[in-house]
Formats: structure tokens, C-alpha cells, sequence
């Protein structure tokens, strides 16, 4: 059975991905294929990598799932909260929700947009609840029989956080937080104050809330008690609403100028830490629910590493699976596996232990494109020890392998990768290839046998999702990888999940004395992490990279 899963919202983030016979074979976001970062509209590009992928044509698909519920639910849970006082009403308001309730009815949810590029489905498209779609997203790819699930993020159609149970093959909602009770809404409005761009930039605040203090009081926009929390929605409603004048009379103005003061690190350290405390109550309140100690994680609010970490550090549980597309792209895997279980099949639990499930480009592929453009090129008999050595040397890599990561993190086939070693290589990569703000931290990749060495409280990390707290060893030895609080969001790697990337790790530990390098992912800042050869190349040429490795091919700047 071929069932054809698809995020679209209008909003971000579109993708598509294949289940077959209740198997993830292939996922992307359409913004790899676009090269728009977060595009929102329909992932025509995405479904059709995925068809060809599979070898199908459209008529060999059996179901079309949608991973959200027919849009005009969620314009009319809006309508309810404009005319109570929930949501601040204007005039300019009023007329964007019916703009937009109306190109909603137009596209059918985008079931309109799927017949105009693909023609009628076998079956009816199907829409799922975008939380449950969330929710199963995670579980369906665990690995755990008995778990509780959170998904927390923005918004579904009126929902902002559920709690679930999952059991044995089937999942149970338990509890839901309804739009604009939201801590996605809640860390947006703070993003938005500092600056950044909100349902996007939410990252950025993590990072900076480490130079910080949090001595903010927020309490008029979140309260948190041992189980629950309440956010008023009303003043931080930055989707619909831009006037954050009731947002400012309680954080003050709005960050307008290019400079970070010590007052906006202040204020992303008490966001971040009331957004911990939020989701350590979410916790205790669905472990008591459920008696479970496992626990799975999905939602845009799910990204934020620190937080997760602390979760798992928490003692409330004993093991953790965070969906590494917990944003909504990872909603298209969700919404397949719900048409599957209403088929009548049980719902999968089987740990993925990756996430390498985009496109794939052969040599002869690669090496096409290399002549066309009459590059500089040697084929290489091992491209993982070649690229320890460079490592080693301390070559800035531009390392493009196998198939892509689905998901916002680089996990060591679109990456970047340079020397831990020398703390000046933040500054370095910053400065020659990513272009952005210097107080960003990078991430390790760690053999995972190594990982006890460098990082405290370690345990598997494949997804670059959670976050440890750094040994002294660590803070000595890889100073490049060890943020200024510490703090590490760190990539488990193994011979298993990517060999290649694995035995490139061992033999720079062998040169290098470290079972560690620095990674990031193979882009430009605001472009998405490149997809293609044609990708990797254009950004190689357009940053400082030293060498690009791709495929079994070396390419340089310079005459080989």
C-alpha cells in the first residue's frame, strides 16, 4: 500500500514524503527543492520526488493524506476568539481573516491545488488533525510500545499543545491546551521583540539566552505551576497581529537596532527559562496521566534542544524520542500513518534510527555536472579518510554524501565540517561561510562511543536534539563546540546509521587525538541546506570552504 503524506498550511514549511506498506521511504521539505527557506506553498516539487523515488506514477498511490484538518476549523475557532475578546479585532483584522477564509475554500485545503498538478487521487484526499499528525509522527517511528507523547507548537487548527498516550498500537488524546494558549505563540512574541523573525528565528533566542540573566518578570504573559501552565495568547499574537504596543508596556520597545544589548540576552534567558519550566510541567502531567517513562516530542516547540535536555536529565524519565522534523514538515509522516491506522492497520512502532530519507545523487550523477561545468575534480578511493586528513589539517569542508537529512538539522551528509580543536573556527565559519552572527554556537558530532568522554549525563543523540552539558575534558579539548554556558547540542554518530561520516570521525580521532568534529549545516545565511550537486557547488563557490567532498570526488578552488 503507497499512501502519499503532505504538510500544507499556507503557513511554512510544506513537504511530502511516501509510506509504503507502513514504511517511511522518502521525505522532504519543498524548500530543498525550491531553495525558498520555510516555503509554505504547495510541495508540488516534494510529491514529485517522492513519486520518483518510489518508481510510481500517481495512479499507483492509494491514499493522499493531508496533515491538517480542512482550514476553514481553524478560521472558524479564529471567529470565536475575535468576537469574545480573545484575539484582538480590527478592522484590518477582520478583513485578512476573510481574504483568507475565502482562498482557503477556494483550495480546498490544497486538495484543489493536488488535482490541478496531479489530477484525481485514486481515493479521496484525506485531512488529519495537525496534532495528531504530530503525534504519530513520533511515535510511529520510536521504537517505543508504551509511551506518553506531547506535541507542542504554535498552533493546529485550534489546538496549541495535546498530551497523548500511545500504546501497543494505538494513541489516545488526553488533554489539549487550545489556541492562543500557546508556548509557541509565547517564545514567537519574544522572538518577534528581540528582532528576529517569528515561526522562524526561534532558535536564535535559545542561543543568545545564554549570554543572559533572567531577570524578567513575564509573568503578565506566562504563568506555570506544577503541571500546567496558562499563556495570554491576546497580547502575543505576532501571526495575525503586529501591534505589540500591550507586549512592550511589560518587556519594553521592541529591538530595532543592529546591536544585541546585555537587556535583549536578559530577555531571551527568561523566556527560555519560563519556556523549560512550562514544558518540565507538560511533563510531570503526562507522565502521571500515562505511568510511562518514555516519552515522545513533537511540535515546533520540540526543536528547542535546551529544554529537551533537561527533560530527559529531569528523572521523570528514562528514555526520550524527539521527532528530528518536529516542525511541520514532519506532520506529512504523521498524517500518512493516521490514514494507515484508519484502514484498519496497527500503527508501527519501530525505532527509524535516522532520518537520511531525502533524494540521493550517484558519481556518474555528480561527475555530469562536474564537466558541465568544467571544475577542477579528482575521484578519491576513500573519501572519509581524505576528509579527516583536511580535517586535520584544517581545512573548512564542504561534505556533500548520500542521501539528505529530513529535518532543519545538517546530520553529516549536507554538512559543513571543520577542526573542534581551535576555538577560532566559530568565528571562521561564521565569518567565511555562514555570514551570521557571531554569538551562535555549532554543534559536535561525536563518535557515540566517545560521547561519556566529552559530554555529561551522555546518551544517544542521533538528531542533534538534545543538548549536554560539556566535560572538562570537552571545554579543553573541542572549545570550537562548547557554548559560552557550556552547553552542547550534540550528534551521536555510528558505523550503522552513516558509515561513511563514521569512519571519517574514527580516522580524525586517530590523527587528531578527537572523536568529535564541528558541523553545521551546508548553507548560506537564509538559504536552505543545499539538495543538489548543482547546490553544493554554487555555495562552495560563493563562501570561504576550502575544499568541497562529493561523492567520491575532491573539488578544489585551486588546480588539482
Amino acid at each position: 500500500m503507497n499512501i502519499l503524506g503532505i504538510n500544507y498550511s499556507g503557513c511554512h514549511e510544506s513537504s511530502a514524503c511516501l509510506l509504503r506498506d507502513g514504511q517511511v521511504i522518502f521525505a522532504c521539505a519543498e524548500e530543498r527543492l525550491t531553495r525558498k527557506k520555510q516555503d509554505a506553498s504547495f510541495p508540488v516539487q516534494a510529491i514529485a520526488a517522492a513519486l520518483n523515488f518510489g518508481g510510481l506514477k500517481m495512479s499507483q498511490i492509494d491514499h493522499v493524506a493531508i496533515g491538517w484538518p480542512m482550514p476553514w476549523i481553524g478560521y472558524k475557532h479564529d471567529l470565536k476568539l475575535m468576537l469574545t475578546g480573545k484575539l484582538k479585532s480590527s478592522w484590518p483584522l477582520w478583513r485578512g481573516w476573510a481574504l483568507g477564509l475565502l482562498r482557503a475554500w477556494r483550495h480546498r485545503g490544497g486538495a484543489r491545488k493536488f488535482e490541478q498538478e496531479f489530477g484525481q487521487p485514486r481515493n479521496r484526499i484525506h485531512f488529519v488533525n495537525h496534532h495528531l499528525a504530530h503525534a504519530l509522527s513520533a511515535y510511529c517511528l520510536s521504537g517505543f510500545t508504551d509511551t506518553s507523547v506531547l506535541v507542542v507548537d504554535g498552533r493546529g487548527a485550534e489546538e496549541a499543545t495535546t498530551l497523548w498516550h500511545a500504546k501497543g498500537g494505538q494513541i489516545h488524546l488526553l488533554e489539549q491546551y487550545d489556541y492562543p494558549d500557546s508556548l509557541g505563540v509565547f517564545y514567537a512574541g519574544i522572538t518577534h521583540l528581540l528582532g528576529f523573525q517569528p515561526f522562524s528565528d526561534e532558535w536564535k533566542v535559545m542561543g543568545l539566552a545564554s549570554y543572559g540573566t533572567a531577570n524578567f518578570d513575564l509573568s503578565k504573559l506566562i504563568r506555570v505551576n506544577e503541571d500546567s501552565y496558562h499563556v495570554d495568547g491576546r497580547k502575543l499574537s505576532v501571526r495575525s497581529n503586529n501591534d505589540l504596543s500591550e507586549l512592550e508596556q511589560i518587556t519594553g520597545p521592541r529591538r530595532t537596532s543592529e546591536e544585541l544589548t546585555q537587556r535583549d540576552k536578559d530577555l531571551a534567558r527568561s523566556a527560555q527559562e519560563e519556556c523549560e519550566k512550562a514544558m518540565m510541567a507538560l511533563l510531570r502531567r503526562v507522565t502521571k496521566l500515562t505511568g510511562s517513562r518514555k516519552l515522545c516530542l513533537a511540535g515546533g516547540v520540540a526543536l528547542n534542544c535546551k529544554a529537551n535536555g533537561e527533560l530527559i536529565r529531569s528523572g521523570l524519565i528514562d528514555d526520550i524520542y524527539v521527532q528530528p522534523a518536529a516542525g511541520d514538515d514532519g506532520a506529512s509522516i504523521g498524517a500518512a500513518f493516521a490514514v494507515y491506522h484508519m484502514l484498519g492497520k496497527e500503527l508501527p512502532h519501530h525505532m527509524i534510527g535516522q532520518t537520511y530519507l531525502g533524494t540521493e545523487y550517484s558519481n556518474e550523477a555528480i561527475k555530469r555536472v562536474l564537466k558541465v561545468y568544467k571544475l577542477n575534480y579528482r575521484f578519491v578511493d576513500d573519501v572519509s579518510q581524505l576528509a579527516a586528513h583536511l580535517l586535520a589539517e584544517n581545512n573548512l569542508i564542504g561534505w556533500f554524501q548520500g542521501r539528505m537529512e529530513f529535518g532543519p538539522r545538517a546530520l553529516g551528509c549536507r554538512s559543513i565540517l571543520s577542526d573542534p580543536r581551535f576555538e577560532e573556527n566559530r568565528d571562521r565559519v561564521n565569518e567565511a561561510v555562514k555570514f551570521r552572527e557571531s554569538w551562535r554556537p555549532f554543534a559536535p558530532s561525536v563518535l557515540e562511543e566517545r560521547g561519556h568522554i566529552y559530554f555529561r549525563d551522555f546518551r544517544p543523540s542521533p538528531y542533534m536534539i538534545l543538548s549536554f552539558w560539556a566535560t572538562e575534558e570537552a571545554k579543553k579539548r573541542i572549545p570550537a563546540v562548547v557554548h559560552v554556558d557550556g552547553s552542547c547540542r550534540v550528534q551521536s554518530v555510528t558505523r550503522e546509521t552513516n558509515p561513511r561520516y563514521y569512519d571519517m570521525l574514527t580516522e580524525f580521532e586517530r590523527l587528531a587525538g578527537v572523536g568529535v568534529c564541528m558541523n553545521t549545516s551546508f548553507n548560506l545565511k537564509n538559504d536552505a541546506i543545499v539538495e543538489s550537486p548543482k547546490d553544493a557547488l554554487q555555495t562552495f563557490f560563493t563562501s570561504g570552504l576550502d575544499v568541497l567532498l562529493i561523492g567520491d570526488y575532491l573539488v578544489s578552488k585551486q588546480p588539482i
